[in-house]
């Protein structure tokens, strides 16, 4: 999981011309925006893109600006797109707004677009490269960021599991499965737990059964062993119901799998979702008692822009 080389690290820390002009000018002509890879394992195109989109003090949450912002995520058309705007005064501000939207809709809380925030902020020189970042969101309140390292980390709010003592028998008929044990998340997730890391891999779901779930999406998840990474959870993600029929990589599922895992491993373990592009997530649920779960994993910058519409 080796991050990828800082611009910072071979310009001596200054930030990139190009957004340092549109900080001067106020974004007046174009908005920069980046897509950035989070949770990649060593290979390229792994993990979960995310674009990111900086706005200036204040945009993202002036009234009436939904509209707009969802019109940019529907043009970025990645599962979701992250707006980020400064809430100091400064050359590098460490507190900044968030809010996160996918093609069709605002949602309350998204992990990997929080790492790609964060990614992006920091490699563009626009955000400090060691200090805590501060990301004050609607709904999931403060969700402070820190690069350590060498990988972006953020904490997630998470609550207890609910056992499903009945769960919809569409779930199993979906995965292709009998049977299995079965939670629901703050989220609105359910997650499975099988015995089997190998079924998870060469699953093939249906995603017309499953999207007839009521739930936010669908995991599968394993205790994994012989992972050439050191994984020893793997997890795969579906979400049919809202137009993704697999989740590269879920940040906020891995606060619940924190959770649901640190009996037998441990509060702190690496884990795998096995989605083609595949990605790794390192877990640390040492304050889950707290309602406070860790995520992090290594981020690639793929892509630079600015907004022009």
């Amino acid at each position: 999981m080796a991050p990828t080389t800082s611009p910072s690290e071979t310009t001596g820390g200054s930030p990139p011309a190009a957004e340092t002009v549109l900080l001067v000018l106020g974004f007046f002509m174009s908005l920069p925006i980046f897509v950035v890879d989070a949770f990649v394992t060593d290979a390229p195109f792994t993990g979960n893109p995310a674009a990111v989109c900086v706005m200036p003090a204040g945009e993202s949450e002036a009234a009436g600006i939904e509209p707009r912002l969802q019109g940019i995520a529907a043009e970025m058309n990645l599962s979701e797109t992250a707006f980020v705007s400064p809430l100091e005064v400064g050359e590098l501000p460490s507190v900044w707004s968030l809010r996160w939207f996918t093609p069709g809709d605002e949602v309350e809380l998204c992990g990997h677009a929080t790492i790609a925030a964060a990614h992006a902020l920091r490699e563009r020189g626009l955000a400090p490269m060691e200090k805590p970042i501060t990301f004050r969101t609607r709904h999931r309140g403060d969700l402070i960021q820190n690069r350590v390292d060498g990988l972006e980390e953020v904490g997630l709010p998470a609550t207890p599991l609910q056992e499903i003592a009945e769960p919809d028998r569409r779930l199993f008929e979906g995965l292709g499965i009998d049977d299995a044990r079965v939670v629901r998340t703050m989220e609105d997730d359910l997650v499975l737990v099988l015995e089997d890391s190998a079924r998870i891999e060469s699953m093939q779901p249906d995603m017309r059964v499953l999207g007839a779930v009521e739930a936010r999406g669908i995991a599968v998840t394993a205790l994994l062993e012989g992972d050439p990474d050191g994984a020893s959870v793997v997890s795969r993600y579906f979400a049919p119901g809202v137009s993704v029929d697999e989740d590269p990589v879920t940040g906020s599922l891995h606060a619940s799998l924190g959770l649901l895992w640190r009996g037998e491993l441990g509060p702190t373990f690496l884990a795998r979702q096995a989605s083609p592009r595949g990605g790794l997530v390192r877990v640390d649920a040492t304050r889950g008692d707290e309602g406070l779960v860790s995520i992090a994993g290594a981020a690639r910058l793929v892509l630079v822009g600015a907004f022009l519409g």
